[in-house]
């Protein structure tokens, strides 16, 4: 019986399985009670963060001429950020269910009650956690209970639980692992008696065949049974072996011995008649010689081949004809003939050498005993329900009686019709071989009217593995060559698609007018598309310089705003770019948010500050401090304001500036917006700052460079809120203006960089991130750029160091985390935008 998982190994082993799988099924169930405590802690605590949240959501909830409005506080997401890779949704339902503010499509249901629930739930691909309450307003004599559902992704939860699975399960791991050494130890020591037998096998003597007789456990005593009847079982096949050894010997000495007398004969015979006749015994002794020897080989590689088969694909139909063929060229006047039962042929799984052996055998011995007497006809029959495919060979012969039948089908033996023809008795033997190799029976069958019928009966399930797996393979290498020869015809194309793809690109219209196309230096592989809200000529540079060090990659470069940006990710064209570079810092982030971008980790981003990656999805490499600027001209040094408060006062004291200050308008600037509103959050002065400089009939501009081309002609005296990159460049070719780091506070903002999800070749695009935060990447921003590197190692006049040198107070950074998603609340942008309209719009 072949070894399975019963019987193999050794007894110790299957001790030691049995019990560490006692152990591991403990451990399994502690698993499972310490990984649901785990969750549940990790929930508890985050829970508390998400109904923070959704209270604070739910205390800037009113009802306005009727209508429920949330004026989202900036606290309400600001608390999940402090999950740091989470993401954030959430949305309030009114009191018929019809969502108010957020993402429409969050699950969640109307609640009357004001207890918390939370449920998880999969929102956009992600597991999430989710907070449902509700929120009693009572107006007059209308009560609406309002609906305030809050979801948060479950990472910084899940690595939560996990710590504390790890700092729980450890020691059960510990204490696992302690006790199988304990267990193995036992064991060893209880099966010590075992290693005796074991010893005194190993010290038998190659030729002791005797049995095993000594005291063994009771557990034992069955193996030592079966090791004695193997024994035996071997001592009885060597036997064997030794009687077909000295059959052999004794049948081949004969011939020889009758060869060497014969030519010792001839050698001393002088009358040509004797020698003749003396000749004509040796050729019958070298005849009989050569048989029996090329019989014993064959015997002998039949015997060596069936037991270790290797099935292959054998078509019986073709195997017979060519037999038949070879036979005929010796047969002399003998008629051979197949026939076959069907028009389709037949095959079986086997090995061909030695099914063609054990066939020409039959042929052989047809021809031999029968073939004078009428024709020898191989008949093939296919399978039908009770057996396989059969092979016969009929020939109309003496015969063989039944009573030796089965002597004619073991080594040596051969019946008294063979009585005065020359042969060796092997070759039944070979045949019955390679039946018993292949499963197949093998029988001889008198033929009705005389002769006898030889038949091979494959078993009914003929087919094997190997012939299905060599079809397949026939089936894929022709799969194969067409696609190689589609790939040639691929090649052939590509050259074409790219110009014509270069030619499209190229051709002038207005959907392609901020579009540039950097051809690369060497053979171009691949073209990496870029779509940014920074001018072309400020990233020209880092662009030349990445393609330098890579010179196969052409890049294609959409310069657009903000807004086309962003509405370009969420409802795609033909192609995503690879990369996306923006500054609207808190437009990235909500992209990154509601799942259109995908993660990039390599060694540049894992070293980036907190503030500056988030979700390893949104990576800022470029930072821009927002400033005053004047103009160093027209403003006296006495009146050059340091903070914010220095100057409401200057402007609302002094008249000279009515008219002369500067700032973005946040309703057309995505940057402009961004600025405001983290503004509004940091400066309790913010809104006094806007109604002063509303006082002074202040200017409103999109862009950075349309502001400082003002102040320095002097149109402007005075720019708030300007990116500092931009008027530091200015500052550096010579313009007469001053910029003003606010001593209260420096806002800064970054260029933040992301791959879209679905990105053609994302693969390039995280290249050129990496490239951006590389060293030589930094080092190039910090001298190249009008942006500052984030890097503290570079130098430059625009490097991190040089920025820190230049503050006169704390620095606060736009953290890339969903807080920047509340002023991106329509409902909450809306209010803002109104109320700077209001305030800036009066005169």
């Amino acid at each position: 019986m072949p070894p399975d998982g019963r019987t193999a190994g050794s007894l110790q082993r299957r001790l030691m399985v049995r019990l560490v799988l006692v152990l591991a099924l403990v451990a399994g169930c502690l698993f499972l009670l310490i990984r649901s405590d785990a969750r549940r802690a990790a929930d508890g605590a985050y829970d508390q963060l998400l109904l923070a949240s959704a209270l604070a959501i739910a205390d800037a909830v009113r009802v306005e001429e009727g209508a429920v409005v949330v004026d989202l506080p900036y606290s309400s997401l600001g608390i999940l950020a402090m999950a740091q890779r989470d993401r954030a949704f959430y949305k309030v339902l009114d009191t018929d269910g019809s969502p108010v503010i957020g993402y429409r499509d969050l699950p969640g249901a109307v609640r009357q009650d004001d207890v918390a629930s939370f449920t998880d739930t999969v929102y956009r691909g992600e597991p999430v956690r989710v907070v449902a309450l509700g929120h009693l307003i009572v107006q007059a004599r209308r009560t609406n209970w309002v609906t305030i559902v809050v979801a948060q992704t479950r990472e910084e939860r899940d690595t939560l639980a996990r710590g504390f699975f790890m700092n729980s399960f450890l020691p059960v791991m510990l204490m696992m692992l302690v006790s199988i050494g304990l267990v193995w130890f036992g064991v060893r020591q209880a099966l010590a008696p075992l290693g005796f037998l074991e010893r005194l096998i190993h010290g038998r003597r190659p030729n002791d065949f005797s049995a095993i007789d000594v005291p063994a456990p009771a557990e034992v005593r069955q193996l030592l049974g079966a090791i004695n009847s193997l024994m035996a079982r071997l001592h009885g096949n060597l036997e064997s072996t030794k009687t077909f050894l000295a059959d052999m010997a004794h049948q081949i000495r004969t011939p020889l011995a009758a060869l060497r007398s014969q030519s010792e004969l001839a050698s001393e015979e002088t009358d040509p008649a004797r020698l003749q006749r003396i000749v004509g015994r040796i050729h019958r002794n070298a005849v009989e010689a050569s048989e029996l020897t090329t019989q014993l080989l064959s015997h002998a590689m039949v015997v060596h081949r069936s037991e270790a088969l290797h099935p292959d694909f054998v078509d019986l139909t073709v195997l017979a004809r060519q037999v038949v063929q070879r036979a005929s060229a010796i047969a002399e006047d003998t008629t051979l003939r197949v026939e076959q039962e069907g028009a389709d042929n037949i095959a079986v799984c086997g090995d061909g050498v030695i099914l063609r052996e054990a066939l020409v055998n039959l042929v052989d011995n047809a021809i031999k005993y029968g073939g004078d007497a009428g024709a020898v006809v191989v008949r093939l029959c296919p399978a039908n329900g009770e057996g396989g495919p059969v092979v016969e060979v009929a020939d109309r012969g003496p015969g063989v009686p039944d009573d030796e039948k089965p002597k004619v089908l073991s080594r040596f033996g051969r019946g008294s019709s063979a009585a005065g023809t020359v042969g060796s008795g092997l070759g039944l033997a070979i045949v019955a071989a390679v039946a018993d190799g292949h499963g197949a029976s093998f029988s001889l069958i008198d033929r009705p009217g005389g002769g006898l019928i030889a038949r091979m009966v494959f078993p009914l399930d003929h087919r094997c593995h190997a012939c299905r797996i060599g079809e397949g393979a026939e089936g894929r290498e022709g799969h194969g060559g067409t696609g190689q020869t589609a790939g040639k015809a691929e090649r052939l194309w590509l050259p074409s698609l790219i110009l014509l793809l270069s030619i499209l690109l190229l051709w002038p219209g207005e959907s392609f007018a901020k579009r540039t196309l950097y051809a690369a230096e060497g053979a171009s592989t691949a073209t990496l598309v870029i779509a940014s809200t920074t001018d072309r000529p400020v990233m020209e540079g880092l662009i030349q310089d990445f393609q330098h060090r890579h010179p196969g990659i052409a890049i294609q470069y959409d310069e657009m705003t903000a807004v086309e940006l962003y509405d370009g990710i969420v409802t795609p064209g033909e192609r995503l770019p690879d990369l996306v570079i923006s500054s609207s810092a808190d437009l990235q982030v909500k992209l990154v948010n509601d799942g259109y971008m995908q993660r990039h980790l390599s060694p540049a981003t894992a070293v980036l500050p907190r503030w500056a990656n988030w979700r390893d999805e949104a990576f800022s490499f470029a930072q821009e401090p927002a400033v005053i600027v004047y103009n160093r001209d027209r403003v006296p040094e006495a009146d050059v304001p340091r903070t914010r408060d220095d100057l409401i006062r200057l402007i609302r004291e002094k008249d000279v500036y009515d008219g002369r200050i500067v700032t973005y308008d946040i309703a057309q600037s995505g940057i402009g917006f961004l600025l405001a509103t983290q503004d509004s959050v940091l400066n309790s002065q913010f809104w006094q700052l806007v109604d002063a400089m509303a006082d002074r009939h202040m200017d409103q501009r999109c862009c950075t460079g349309e502001m400082l081309d003002q102040i320095e002609r002097g149109e402007r005296l005075i720019g708030y809120n300007l990116l500092g990159s931009y008027a530091r460049a200015r500052q550096l070719a010579g313009a007469p203006i001053g910029i003003v780091l606010p001593s209260d506070y420096t806002l800064v903002t970054s260029r933040v960089a992301s791959i879209p999800k679905g990105a053609a070749l994302a693969g390039l695009g995280g290249l050129f991130i990496d490239y951006l935060l590389s060293q030589e990447g930094q080092t190039r921003i910090a001298n190249r750029t009008p942006f500052y590197a984030i890097s503290p190692s570079v130098d430059g006049p625009f490097s991190a160091a040089h920025l820190l040198a230049e503050l006169n107070g704390p620095l606060q950074h736009t953290t890339l985390n969903p807080g920047l998603l509340v002023f991106l609340d329509d409902s909450k942008r809306a209010r803002f935008l109104r109320q700077w309209r209001m305030m800036t719009n009066r005169y």
